[in-house]
């Protein structure tokens, strides 16, 4: 039985009465928190660790990513999002191979724990690869087989073996990974393909991981074949009657942010794609008006560049200020909030992302002793404003420990980067064809 003290921290657990305990500690005990603040006197620690002048918080979740697409970071820039599909991503993904994703998975895991993200929902291919990444990793994740589904046959795996590829990972490495469906898109994936999809889905109680809603020229294209937008007709096909993540959900209607919060849908909201390609705002307030649960995600390096998840916190904030014209926009801890508890509930993982007894412990620890940080008014504007990937020192899954004073404990950074650049470049060395075909309206 393992037994941890923290000490003499600020202690921010994101709370619904958004406490900030200072110079306080926190007690773990094997994979749980066992107190915050009070410590009970019986409890005799292993290990005592002062962390004077460091910030503990809960750790970040990446509610949609790619992330072994680190392969594709600045590969198609300055383009419209059509010609980005068509001119760069899926030209460049017709030569993915298998060992790509096993490195680049890896690179991107580097990337997220030293940000201080411990768990991430992702959508893509080859994703057994994914899963034994995960394992290793220590992290949490949301695993989605990406998959274009039409009748004349299915791109990727099919859905028998989607469920075959659920069954064998949903649990795994003691709760650490949970498997749903990836239908890539209602403007991808065909009406008959939607729906089979929803029904084996609810049949086996598997979720959903989709893109919808992400551009004005993709709810026009669903309006004018189906009289519905894409999230009403993902309503109407029964995509929402199991646990459903919706990534971008840009442009919707009152109507669609009803239906999404009637199902207790959750939106991945990716402010980084969104602005880089001009996409529009998602109405986060209103959502979270509404009872939708937003969580924030990257996307993927080929069109956020960065894994970057305390970006995505500032921008989430400034792009509804700046379109809201209201400077009181997401306020407070809310992005921090969206960021952690949201997105813990969005990848399903209902006793992580806020820090109290009982809880796993998952947790990230901030040095706030950089010069960036000072002078520090506000514990809550310095986390959300002030922090970067750099000032996370240690990072907490589960009890055990992925990164101290920022040393990754779980895997080994130089052989990761010396497989990635191998499988990068023979990758880049076979010829491109045309992977698929964005062509909406």
């Amino acid at each position: 039985m393992s037994k941890i003290l923290l000490k003499n921290a600020t202690i921010v657990p994101l709370d619904d009465e958004d406490t900030i305990y200072e110079r306080a500690s926190l007690a773990i005990q094997d994979d749980r928190i066992l107190a915050i603040g009070t410590i009970p006197s019986d409890f005799d620690p292993d290990d005592i660790i002062d962390l004077s002048g460091k910030i503990i918080t809960p750790g970040l979740y990446n509610a949609h990513t790619h992330a072994a697409m680190v392969f594709a970071r600045g590969y198609a820039e300055d383009m419209p999002l059509d010609r980005w599909f068509n001119e760069g991503i899926w030209r460049l993904e017709s030569a993915l191979t298998r060992d790509m994703v096993h490195w680049g998975i890896r690179l991107a895991m580097i990337e997220m724990i030293r940000g201080g993200v411990i768990g991430f929902a992702d959508h893509y291919f080859y994703m057994d690869e994914v899963a034994e990444a995960v394992v290793e990793s220590g992290m949490r994740a949301n695993l989605a087989w990406a998959v274009f589904g039409h009748e004349g046959g299915e791109v990727g795996i099919t859905v028998p073996e989607t469920v075959d590829f659920v069954k064998r990972w949903d649990g795994a490495a003691n709760g650490r990974l949970r498997a749903l469906f990836g239908p890539h898109s209602p403007y991808l994936c065909s009406d008959q393909f939607l729906a089979r999809t929803a029904a084996v889905a609810v049949r086996e109680g598997i979720g959903i991981h989709i893109h919808a809603a992400e551009t004005e020229e993709q709810v026009k294209a669903s309006l004018l074949e189906h009289d519905m937008t894409p999230i009403e007709l993902l309503h109407d096909r029964g995509l929402f009657e199991t646990h459903t993540i919706v990534a971008h959900a840009i442009h919707v209607s009152p109507v669609d942010i009803a239906l999404m919060a009637q199902s207790k849908v959750h939106v991945a909201h990716c402010p980084s794609t969104h602005l880089r390609y001009a996409m529009g705002v998602t109405p986060v307030p209103d959502m979270l008006n509404a009872g939708v649960n937003v969580a924030l995600g990257t996307d993927g390096a080929g069109s956020s560049v960065a894994l970057n998840l305390w970006r995505e916190i500032r921008l989430a904030v400034v792009m509804q200020r700046q379109a809201r014209r209201d400077p009181e926009a997401l306020g407070g801890l809310t992005p921090l909030i969206m960021a952690a508890r949201n997105g813990a509930q969005a990848l399903g993982f209902h006793r992580s992302g806020k820090l109290r007894p009982g809880y796993q412990a998952d947790l990230i620890v901030i040095d706030a002793t950089q010069p960036h940080y000072h002078p520090i008014h506000s514990v809550s504007a310095s986390l959300v404003w002030n922090t970067e990937p750099a000032d996370v020192q240690d990072v907490m899954v589960a009890g055990r420990w992925l990164m101290r004073d920022r040393k990754l404990l779980t895997l080994d950074e130089a052989a990761i980067l010396s497989g990635f650049h191998e499988a990068l470049a023979e990758m880049m060395a076979r010829p491109l064809g045309q992977f698929k075909k964005y062509d909406v309206g």
